[in-house]
């Protein structure tokens, strides 16, 4: 397993990172009703959480299927640039809603909170594509 990841830490970010995909993806699917809380949203929004939960559990389930291959990270550059763009954009976003420049007349709200996972998930994702880039670019 570490060998497929040729450096323990790399492993390690890996796993954190799948990590923080399964936390969202379970409560987005099975505790929506908290997230909905959260962000003072209606019931009826209960619907478009689990959706976007959606969106988030195949890099959870791909994470743990990349961990327990045989190969390893082996070729899944798809996946870890996928990570990358997503990130970029929502570390944009959250960045600008953090210091009102958008979408300040609507109510939304982040913290400090979600600029740091943003971050820790971007960085992740740079550090996996450049220690892992002889693995997958293949």
């Amino acid at each position: 397993m570490i060998e497929n990841f040729e450096h323990l830490y790399l492993l390690i970010l890996h796993i954190l990172m799948t990590a923080l995909f399964g936390i969202y993806t379970f409560r987005a699917l099975f505790k929506p009703e908290g997230m909905v809380k959260e962000f003072n949203m209606d019931q009826s929004s209960v619907y478009i959480v689990r959706v976007l939960g959606t969106f988030v559990a195949p890099f959870f389930l791909i994470g743990i299927y990349l961990i327990f291959r045989p190969n390893g990270p082996e070729g899944a550059w798809v996946y870890y640039n996928l990570i990358f763009i997503n990130f970029v954009i929502l570390s944009v976003y959250d960045a600008a809603v953090f210091l009102k420049k958008v979408d300040n007349d609507k109510g939304t709200k982040n913290s400090v909170t979600d600029l740091a996972v943003n971050t820790f998930t971007l960085i992740s994702s740079i550090i996996l594509i450049l220690g892992l880039s002889n693995k997958i670019y293949i």
